[in-house]
């Protein structure tokens, strides 16, 4: 019974992963606006400000888009990687349920430094496969 609910659990945070690197994605595709003088010289600075960086020059903004890049596709491999190792034997999921809990509880550590919206989706994401390791 318990294994049912564990299978259920551990889909439904693969799942959120993919739905999390969705939603994070959406802010890829929006430039930021500027709602006073000081904004607008912040968002000129950081994309045309350009540093050199190992032997390459690049803006705030090019580093800040990659890392977000990363994230995005971070929680789409992860998310489908648990998708594709879902139906595995028990004992496997329980390791890889333990592993991404312990890997969400550190990204939801360094998110509370943030705004509340990606802790939330982490959180909800960190239960999910809480929820699955117990049941499991």
């Amino acid at each position: 019974m318990t294994d049912k609910w564990g299978r259920r659990s551990f889909r439904t945070g693969a799942v959120w992963l993919f739905l999390l690197g969705a939603a994070h994605s959406l802010s890829l595709f929006e430039k930021p606006v500027a709602a006073n003088d000081t904004e607008r010289q912040l968002i000129a600075l950081t994309t045309d400000y350009k540093f050199n960086l190992m032997g390459s020059m690049r803006s705030f903004d090019t580093l800040f888009r990659g890392f977000s890049i990363s994230f995005v596709l971070g929680m789409f491999v992860v998310g489908l990687l648990c998708l594709a190792l879902s139906s595995e034997r028990v004992q496997l999921l329980k390791r890889i349920a333990g592993i991404n809990a312990l890997w969400l509880v550190a990204m939801t550590a360094v998110s509370l430094h943030f705004f509340p919206a990606p802790t939330a989706f982490l959180v909800v994401a960190l239960l999910l496969f809480m929820g699955s390791w117990l049941s499991l």
